[in-house]
């Protein structure tokens, strides 16, 4: 089988710069012509990839539409997408904008023909094995219009290479017969990003303005140094404003001008995450950010290392990473855009709401929280939450012709929520943060899920008043109702109608969004408890969910044989706008979860707290989280419960 020839023409410009001709009739200034009529495509449309200059290591697309018409084989070229290298994306805007009209078909001759006259052949036969997009000739129209993109030194010579004599070359096989080498490529220069072309040409305006300053000032004006700084300082901005058009044309994701040293030595260092062939970029729940968040924290103290490189190394130079990061670890230096409305203010907060449902499976509190009303407490102090008193009624009444119209006076209750403080450390082995990588993010995950659920419902469950220190219970102020003997189905149903009955009655009937909170014991009693029929009643209604209508919240932190009914709509939550992670390896804890207590009182005789864990001597580290939270219900009489149920 013969060696591959490769053969280049030149496309005129036309309405879509991504239609090419790859082929036609036309005699060379070797005398070849290939007849279109010839072009076996069969082999080639299996892998139709479209390289640049034949390097089979610098793919930039693939081919579509490859056909032979009006003696002609055309075809249009499907660009990789955006933001896989910078080299990539500046050949994207130099095809776009017209500078890259050749290309080079690699065919194998299957019959050929001498031309009349004895010079070169007619290749009647040829089967098409790849076609790249070439060097046009550096003429001087070309070369302008490439200038203006600002396209790199490497990119140009890359593009145009030496100055050519025609737009027809064709690469032969030397006398050994092996293929013609295509031009050497490396993929490893180094040049400086279109972000800090930008910056550079920012800094010489700037220095230029001085410059101009100063000369206007000066006592002896020189004329002539003035218009020569004018010309310049014209030239520049027009080069910058060239730039930023160009940036926004290649990429949405091009690496931002900065001046914050951190950034430049991210940037500096290219340690800014890539996708290969237009991979879709990882999706992420904004709650994961949060995660990232203590990840870099955990890593960044067992490795001994700043929280922020650890960040960068693991998910990149990701904007949006960085921001919740630099709020939730109170940075010293967040960026300004955090705070911007429309953007990481708004994220951030999503992302710490997100981060809260995501204990929906092991906590009670959020299945509460989303069904009533839920605040951020942002720079207030206080959130007050006004309510009607029930015992008054505003109703109209009919009343005669001429009669007066009574007078109804609404009364009116407020209920205050300030920011209280949820803290809850979790401890874990050193070697399970230094060998669990990458799925330290679910260990973390697991943590402190598990630790706040425990550390949110205990409180939010108990009968414990509001103190200045936590928030009051469900159950503070609100008599038990008597659960029903003797088990069985009768015993379910009469606990259900009791605190249904409860409800309505300590409420005055007003009740919007009750909801059943319960062990999952008591959720999987109810559902296979059976009626005298031999029938589940409740099993299907509590497959979906339910409970004679309404929605079972269950949590392990619930007592079993504890059950609540509660009026979600009234539960109203605060919660302030991030949490905050610390680690530490040296700290001494006392591993109680319900009443923990100082590690040593003094006293008569002195309380000295156990069991005590040594951080530094067990080789443990701890993650603490601190959260504002604070929840009130808005109307008294909308919770009901009963204890110690007998099914």
């Amino acid at each position: 089988m013969s060696d591959p020839v490769f053969k280049a023409v030149a496309s005129e410009a036309g309405d879509d710069p991504l239609d090419y001709v790859m082929s036609d009739a036309t005699v060379d200034r070797y005398g070849d012509s290939i007849v279109a009529e010839g072009w076996k495509l069969t082999n080639f449309r299996k892998n139709p990839v479209a390289l640049f200059g034949h390097n089979s290591n610098f793919v930039i697309g693939h081919w579509k539409n490859v056909r032979v018409e009006g003696g002609k084989l055309l075809g249009r070229l499907e660009l990789l997408g955006e933001g896989i290298s910078e080299r990539l994306d500046e050949i994207r805007a130099a095809v776009a904008a017209g500078v890259l009209r050749a290309v080079s078909v690699g065919f194998r001759p299957l019959a050929a023909d001498p031309m009349p006259g004895g010079k070169g052949a007619k290749f009647t036969s040829s089967e098409l094995v790849e076609c790249s997009l070439v060097a046009i000739p550096a003429n001087p129209n070309a070369l302008q219009l490439a200038k203006s993109l600002n396209l790199s030194d490497d990119v140009q010579r890359m593009i145009f290479g030496e100055p050519a004599e025609g737009v027809t070359p064709i690469l032969r096989r030397d006398g050994t017969g092996k293929s013609a080498k295509s031009p050497p490529f490396s993929r490893n220069t180094k040049m400086p990003t279109l972000a800090e072309r930008i910056e550079t040409a920012q800094t010489e305006i700037v220095e230029l303005k001085d410059k101009l300053a100063d000369e206007t000032r000066a006592d002896d004006v020189d004329a002539t140094v003035i218009e020569a700084l004018t010309t310049e300082l014209e030239t520049k901005e027009a080069t910058l404003a060239s730039l930023r058009r160009a940036e926004a044309a290649l990429s949405k994701s091009s690496t931002s001008v900065v001046t914050d040293e951190r950034r430049d030595q991210q940037q500096n260092e290219q340690r800014s995450e890539r996708r290969p062939f237009a991979m879709p970029a990882k999706k992420v729940a904004p709650k994961d950010y949060v995660l990232r968040s203590a990840v870099a924290t955990a890593l960044g103290h067992v490795l001994k290392r700043n929280p922020a490189d650890v960040l960068l190394e693991r998910y990149g130079d990701d904007a949006v990473t960085r921001a919740v990061f630099d709020v939730v670890t109170r940075a010293a230096s967040a960026p300004a855009t955090t705070t911007t409305t429309g953007w990481a203010a708004e994220l951030v907060q999503t992302a710490i709401l997100d981060f809260i449902e995501s204990l929906l499976p092991l906590s009670v509190y959020p299945g509460l929280s989303e069904r009533g009303g839920r605040f951020t407490f942002g720079r207030n102090g206080i959130v007050s939450l006004p309510a009607r008193n029930t015992g008054n009624s505003v109703g109209g009444s009919f009343v005669g012709q001429g009669a007066p119209i009574p007078v109804r006076q609404g009364a009116f209750t407020s209920t205050s929520l300030t920011p209280k403080k949820m803290a809850v450390i979790s401890t874990f082995t050193r070697e399970i943060a230094q060998h669990s990588t990458p799925s330290i993010e679910a260990v973390l995950r697991e943590a402190i899920q598990e630790d706040t659920a425990v550390a949110i419902d205990t409180v939010l469950l108990d009968a414990t008043a509001a103190s200045a220190v936590r928030p009051a219970g469900l159950r503070n102020g609100v008599t038990a109702t008597t659960a029903t003997s003797g088990g069985g189905f009768a015993a379910l149903v009469g606990d259900l109608k009791a605190l249904i009955a409860a409800l309505i009655a300590s409420s005055n009937g007003r009740i919007r969004q009750p909801v059943w909170i319960m062990n999952p014991i008591q959720v999987l009693s109810a559902s296979v408890t059976q009626n005298a029929g031999g029938d589940f009643p409740f099993k299907a209604e509590i497959a979906e969910g339910n409970l004679l209508g309404y929605p079972i919240l269950q949590s392990t932190t619930v007592a079993a044989g504890m059950v609540f009914l509660v009026d979600a709509a009234d539960f109203f939550s605060a919660t302030g706008d991030d949490p905050v992670f610390d680690m530490s390896d040296q700290a001494t804890l006392h591993m109680e979860d319900t009443t923990p207590l100082a590690i040593g009182t003094t006293g008569t005789p002195n309380t000295v707290a156990a069991p005590v864990r040594s951080l530094f001597q067990t080789d443990t580290l701890a993650l603490r989280m601190i959260l504002d939270m604070n929840w009130a219900m808005r109307r008294t009489g909308t919770v009901a419960w009963t204890q110690s149920v007998t099914w």
